[in-house]
């Protein structure tokens, strides 16, 4: 094996995985397919499963959902090493997911926390049970994924991660959820929480996520002006890195905070935004300008 070749697939990979801790999944995806290249260069089977399940990684972050997808089940059905069964079993899970088969996500993410029991990664571990809270939460078990959350920042307590990747993230859905259970002051702190860490690891996707649910929070408090502040924040991080669910969140949002405001102008302008994600439902922009839908919408559910 060519001692440069392996060196710059390493290079590649410990950089891909940095860029995906720091939300920068484009920059990721390109790392991940080089290095495949490189693994074919080399003909070793074990560096192309890694290299892979890195890229599934990254697109699945970047919301390319079905190239993520491709290939996993017949590397999962090949293999009996633990952290490939891991991998494979949380890409397919968190690929599910994000396609609303939310049943069948749950039972792959078990999985991926059983083939855990063997590993000594508490990232690995923690990132599986806020796996399961995401899924309780769409499935709107708002108990159970608070449990999955707070049992997940034990674990990486236990683990040493102190505020290291993942637990900037599994903060931020734990102070999410906490706003779903209407527990907005309690909700909103943990969220700060989440914000300071992510700012100082460098995650800019949560730091994102974290300033569009402040925005979703003070508008459920009528605070608008802050409400709209934080909004515009996301909203500006999710254009620069192209996240489009959390652009399509904050166009609602900012849409219905102006709304709120008396401010029509403004308010049609982001609702006009969000149309052009739903050419296919026309009529979407005037019923959220006739209707409330703040009390019952989930910004992480599957869209």
């Amino acid at each position: 094996m060519d001692a440069e070749v392996l060196a710059s697939f390493s290079d590649l990979t410990e950089e891909g995985e940095q860029f995906v801790r720091r939300g920068d999944f484009r920059r990721a995806i390109d790392n991940f397919e080089r290095a495949i290249a490189l693994a074919e260069e080399m003909a070793d089977q074990s560096f192309m499963v890694k290299a892979l399940c890195n890229l599934s990684t990254a697109r699945l972050a970047a919301g390319d959902i079905k190239e993520a997808e491709r290939g996993l089940r017949q590397i999962l059905l090949r293999t009996q090493e633990p952290q490939i069964i891991f991998r494979t079993s949380f890409n397919i899970a968190s690929a599910l997911r994000r396609q609303g088969q939310l049943d069948r996500s749950l039972m792959y993410a078990k999985r991926a926390l059983r083939a855990c029991e063997t590993i000594d990664n508490p990232s690995w571990k923690a990132s599986s049970h806020n796996l399961i809270g995401n899924i309780y939460m769409n499935k709107s078990y708002l108990d159970d994924a608070v449990a999955e959350f707070r049992l997940a920042l034990a674990l990486g307590e236990r683990g040493g991660l102190k505020t290291l990747w993942p637990v900037d993230t599994i903060t931020e859905n734990l102070g999410y959820c906490l706003l779903l259970k209407k527990r907005y002051r309690r909700g909103i702190a943990i969220i700060q929480k989440a914000l300071e860490i992510a700012e100082r690891n460098d995650n800019v996707r949560c730091v994102s996520e974290s300033h569009q649910d402040l925005s979703f929070a003070y508008m459920q408090t009528k605070e608008l002006d802050l409400a709209g502040d934080h909004g515009e924040k996301a909203l500006t991080l999710a254009i620069q890195q192209d996240y489009r669910d959390i652009q399509k969140n904050c166009y609602y949002l900012l849409g219905e905070i102006h709304l709120l405001k008396g401010d029509e102008a403004k308010s049609v302008h982001y609702f006009d935004r969000l149309q052009e994600f739903f050419p296919h439902l026309p009529v979407i922009k005037d019923f959220l300008r006739n209707f409330d839908v703040s009390s019952i919408i989930n910004l992480k559910n599957p869209v």
